[in-house]
């Protein structure tokens, strides 16, 4: 065709009237195939290569058709039906609180300074990883998905750092905070079907202004000397309570020792007095007898004193002064005992 298209051009443009031995005017050739042509390209402008890891949304006059996948294929030229690729395999990723300028991630207040629970002040970088899983929901549901991805992602973090303290998000709970983040946003976006699916959020930086670095780290030292004060404080408790528990416990066993030793003795007391008064309702007078010498035996064991029964009826020859040297020496002069006929009775019965 286009070869015919360059000799018909040539042909009418020689001289002599030569175009006119054809029979056919030069003028009419040239429109009918170029007319030809652009129903041919206008055809072929519907047939489209959909590459791997890629779906092709297919609509028919603005509405949804049909989806296709990978591979090549043919749909109605426009304006019957239109076309959208989207690749649904690749990881997309969003930075939120920053903006990477080489190797270097430069801050944007107006998305990273959030409140945390404390009423304090953090400011919060991240990253959002996120892919398409539903072709369809993702080109019709949402107007702008990009932008509907970095405002949840950017509302969702400030919640989850308004419910945390500032120490416990800068420290110990970097992953907690991820976590939730990352529930939170699949849970918005699944209420606006979006055809989102999020892969990860990551912590990017988190820390406390620097317009506030220095109080807030007067702050953290103020919290570590209060711990540490805590900790001394529960060390010196761990030595004193057991201790004080141990005299204590032992105090109680002492006593209860004493106790014990007083009650038997009280007890051998009674015993012995019970014993006694046996005895003594059996014969009177010889008990009686027997406890006064007993008595005074126990009373003038260490004295240096000599006593003679005035009813003995003879007079006994003692060495005195022998046993007076024996005592002063260091030795104990024996009680004279009286003979057994000779046992005084105390008087008035006693």
């Amino acid at each position: 065709m286009l070869r015919r298209f360059r000799e018909s051009i040539r042909m009418g443009g020689g001289d002599g009237g030569g175009g006119t031995r054809t029979g056919r005017g030069p003028g009419g050739l040239n429109w009918r195939i170029i007319g030809l042509v652009l129903v041919v390209g206008w055809i072929l402008s519907g047939v489209y290569m959909v590459d791997e890891g890629e779906n092709a949304v297919i609509t028919r006059f603005g509405a949804y058709d049909r989806t296709a996948t990978a591979g090549l294929h043919m749909h109605f030229p426009p304006p019957f039906e239109a076309r959208t690729t989207v690749n649904v395999t690749e990881q997309r990723s969003h930075e939120i609180g920053c903006a990477t300028r080489g190797e270097e991630c430069v801050d944007r207040p107006d998305e990273s300074l959030m409140i945390t629970g404390d009423r304090n002040i953090v400011q919060v970088h991240f990253r959002v990883y996120y892919v398409i899983n539903d072709t369809r929901a993702f080109v019709f549901n949402v107007d702008d998905p990009v932008a509907a991805v970095r405002a949840v992602a950017e509302s969702s973090m400030r919640e989850v750092i308004g419910r945390r303290q500032l120490e416990a998000i800068i420290t110990r709970e970097r992953a907690q905070v991820e976590q939730s983040v990352l529930e939170l946003m699949q849970q918005v976006l699944a209420g606006y079907e979006s055809g989102v699916r999020i892969v990860q959020v990551q912590l990017l930086a988190a820390a406390a202004p620097p317009a506030v670095i220095d109080a807030f780290d007067d702050v953290v030292r103020a919290g570590q000397n209060a711990e540490e004060a805590r900790n001394v404080a529960m060390r010196h408790r761990n030595e004193v309570v057991p201790a004080a528990r141990g005299a204590a416990a032992a105090m109680v066993q002492q006593a209860e020792a004493y106790r014990e030793r007083v009650v038997r003795e009280a007890s051998g007391e009674a015993e012995r007095f019970n014993s006694i008064y046996a005895q003594y309702r059996a014969n009177p007078r010889v008990t009686r007898d027997r406890l006064y010498t007993e008595t005074m035996e126990r009373v003038y064991r260490d004295a240096d004193t000599v006593i003679l029964d005035q009813r003995g009826g003879a007079v006994p020859y003692l060495p005195l002064d022998g046993m007076l040297r024996r005592d002063r020496g260091g030795a104990q002069a024996p009680a004279a005992r009286p003979a057994p006929s000779a046992t005084p009775t105390p008087q008035g019965g006693r």
